[in-house]
């Protein structure tokens, strides 16, 4: 859906989450899926958080030479947006995972040692490369993202598990007047897709100290 004012383009998802896209299931909590069901973590005290990988899902170039936007809802990333975003991963996930009174972050897999694959998948890009002259365009939702984390033993690399969950990263609307959208600029919505890989970096702290007292000996 797009709606358009004078020299305003309000630029609206038509994916519904959860349905159209992707097929991922929305997972809050990072509940895992084990390869058995009697798949049990072995005892960890340290952790080893790998690089993030990142996907876009293809999107068609931009035709012609102009920076009109159409109808299009999903934009190809620009290779700073695609930096930005993985840098973004990166910091945040290991800033929460440091804050982990239980464990502490590493960078050698080994006895003890539980190692963390994290990815965002299928990333649909829904933030233009620039606003056209005079022009401003407000988004509903900045990305969609499926976060994907791998667990594996760190001494063995026996796969334990998998937990995924997908969002946008949509806007939040904070009062009256305030329609739930962000203008299309790196800035407004960077703040958007930060607060969602932050959801995503507590939760799977909380996650991790879950494992690391099922897993603990008694």
């Amino acid at each position: 859906m797009t709606s358009r004012f004078p020299g305003l383009t309000v630029l609206a998802a038509v994916a519904l989450l959860g349905s159209a896209v992707a097929g991922t299931p929305r997972n809050p909590d990072l509940s895992i899926t084990r390869p058995e069901a009697d798949t049990r973590f072995p005892p960890f005290t340290r952790v080893l958080l790998e690089p993030v990988e990142i996907e876009f899902r293809p999107s068609e170039p931009l035709a012609g030479t102009g920076n009109t936007t159409g109808n299009r809802t999903e934009f190809p990333p620009t290779e700073a947006d695609q930096q930005r975003l993985e840098a973004d991963a990166n910091r945040i996930l290991r800033e929460e995972l440091a804050k982990n009174e239980s464990v502490e972050l590493t960078d050698k897999p080994g006895p003890g040692v539980l190692v963390l694959k994290p990815a965002l998948r299928d990333i649909v890009w829904r933030l233009p490369s620039e606003e056209p002259p005079g022009s401003r365009i407000y988004l509903d939702n900045v990305a969609d993202l499926t976060f994907a984390v791998d667990f594996a033993d760190g001494e063995s690399g026996r796969p334990l598990g998998r937990a995924e969950d997908r969002r946008s990263a949509e806007p939040i609307a904070t009062g009256p007047g305030d329609f739930g959208a962000v203008r299309a600029n790196r800035v407004s919505a960077g703040v958007e897709w930060r607060r969602v890989l932050r959801k995503w970096g507590r939760r799977l702290d909380t996650r991790v100290e879950q494992l690391y007292f099922e897993a603990k000996p008694r």
